[in-house]
């Protein structure tokens, strides 16, 4: 845990009237009774803010406190939550956009986390969070960390909410403390608040998704669009994300339009960040695939990188379906070996997606050719970009997330394989195999691993597709298929066969 928790648990120590005495109680089989509160009473050694030290002396101190002062541990680490939250707020202040109110600082603590934590303490091992955002005064927020102090978190909430001056009410459906994979809670502002009319979550982004936009939630602070980069001509503003924008270019020395990803300045004067924008988008740049999008070049202007794309014209997966309906099963067994091709290419790279879906899936033209697009949360295999990604975190969208991620395993090749198999059964049952009203509910349904059979939902599939489909999805990820070019030569034979 961060040493800067150490430090407030002291602060909130010193709440307690020093020399306050506490009810006897039993602990370890022995007694203590008249025990004075204090900063210093509440011990574990000594703690650095900028150090990273172990959850449990974290726990062990709050037990210290709550022994001290007779009162239950549950209530102590919910207190001390609330009290926690506002000093978080001024820590993470330059990250935070000043429009933001609980649920929208709460959407986001996941990216601000990594920022600030996960890149320049690769050793800590923050708490993971999942939101989604299902409506303006609702959030449905997933804790996935085994350390479960899902109660520090709720008390994390109740905090934000009395910093900003909102009511919040707060349900948790499940919780590892009953048996649950996770803990998940769904966190609705009170109907009697008003979302200020200028709340960056309630606006209509433009969705650049298939330009490659960085896969961070929020909104990034407004900053000018400059007239070049590097040695391209800017023409307009495409998108933005958490961690930067995308721009529409011309390069005049090829003539041909382009796609430029720029880091956010506010970002790029971070160097761990700025190393691992850089490291990513060149290790995506050696990828030289048909069925990847194409990276031209990487580079820095003015101290900030950015990334040059290929221009793609289409729509994606998402957007193609939803149009155009259910598609022919040649069409959609042409679309699977096409993006187990890609994925091939890049694990071969040592690189996997991580965020396999319909909106990253880019159908290029009139012949609808697949380009993977988004590898904003792409990790090498190897392990040797560990530090420079989100390492542990529950990432990727959750009906199409495979149970290792769930349960804090290990992710790998055949982690992309459950993503595809996810989108191929959608589009040939029109339905998902793992379901649910909420995030929690889906991702409880993917963590049980029991999937209606395919055959079921839709007897016409032949039963060659639906076997490999179901293979794909297996919960066991040893009964997947062995990798993404297994999987593309078994749709391109039935591609063969069946294709009309």
């Amino acid at each position: 845990m961060h040493g800067l928790i150490f430090f407030f648990i002291h602060k909130f120590a010193e709440r307690f009237p020093t020399g306050s005495t506490s009810r006897s109680r039993s602990a370890a089989g022995s007694s203590t009774s008249g025990s004075s509160v204090s900063g210093s009473s509440v011990s574990g050694g000594k703690h650095l803010p900028s150090g990273v030290y172990p959850d449990a002396d974290a726990v062990a101190m709050l037990e210290q406190l709550a022994l001290a002062t007779g009162r239950p541990l549950p209530e102590i680490v919910g207190e001390f939550g609330e009290f926690l939250a506002p000093h978080l707020v001024k820590v993470a202040g330059t990250f935070i956009d000043p429009r933001w109110k609980t649920l929208d600082l709460i959407e986001n603590t996941e990216a601000i986390i990594h920022r600030m934590v996960r890149m320049e303490k690769p050793g800590a091992t923050p708490p993971v969070l999942e939101v989604f955002r299902a409506a303006p005064d609702e959030l449905h927020l997933v804790y996935a960390s085994k350390r479960k102090l899902c109660l520090l978190a709720a008390g994390i909430v109740r905090g934000l909410a009395n910093h900003f001056q909102e009511q919040v009410v707060i349900e948790e459906p499940s919780c590892m403390h009953r048996g649950d994979a996770f803990c998940s809670f769904v966190i609705r502002r009170d109907q009697g608040d008003t979302q200020p009319a200028d709340s960056p979550m309630t606006a209509t982004l433009v969705s650049a998704s298939r330009f490659d936009v960085p896969g961070d939630p929020g909104v990034v602070m407004d900053e000018p669009t400059p007239r070049v980069i590097g040695d391209y001509r800017v023409l307009g503003l495409i998108g933005s994300g958490a961690m930067g924008r995308v721009y529409l270019a011309h390069d005049d020395r090829l003539d041909r339009r382009v796609a430029i990803k720029v880091m956010s300045a506010r970002y790029a004067g971070n160097a761990t960040a700025r190393q691992r924008f850089i490291r990513e988008s060149r290790s995506l740049g050696s990828i030289e695939h048909p069925h990847v999008m194409a990276i031209h070049q990487v580079g820095e202007h003015e101290g900030v990188p950015y990334i040059v794309m290929q221009l793609l014209e289409g729509r994606t997966l998402r957007d193609h379906s939803d149009i155009s309906g259910p598609l022919p099963l040649g069409e959609i067994l042409r679309i699977g070996k096409e993006i187990a091709s890609g994925l091939a290419a890049a694990h071969r790279r040592g690189i996997l997606h991580r965020d396999i879906k319909p909106a990253n899936v880019f159908l290029e033209g009139e012949t609808r050719s697949v380009r993977i697009i988004d590898f904003g949360l792409a990790r090498e295999i190897d392990g040797q970009a560990a530090a420079l990604t989100h390492d542990g975190a529950l990432v990727g969208t959750p009906s199409y997330m495979p149970p290792e991620r769930i349960d804090d395993g290990e992710l790998d090749a055949k982690s992309d394989l459950f993503g595809l198999g996810v989108m191929l059964y959608e589009l040939l049952a029109r339905r998902l195999p793992f379901e649910g009203r909420s995030m929690a509910t889906v991702l409880t349904a993917i963590a049980k691993g029991t999937p209606t059979p395919l055959q079921e939902v839709a007897p016409l599939v032949p039963r060659e597709v639906s076997d490999l489909v179901m293979q794909l999805i297996a919960h066991d990820k040893a009964d997947r298929p062995a990798d993404a070019r297994t999987v593309s030569d078994r749709l391109a034979a039935l591609e063969k066969t069946f294709a009309i």
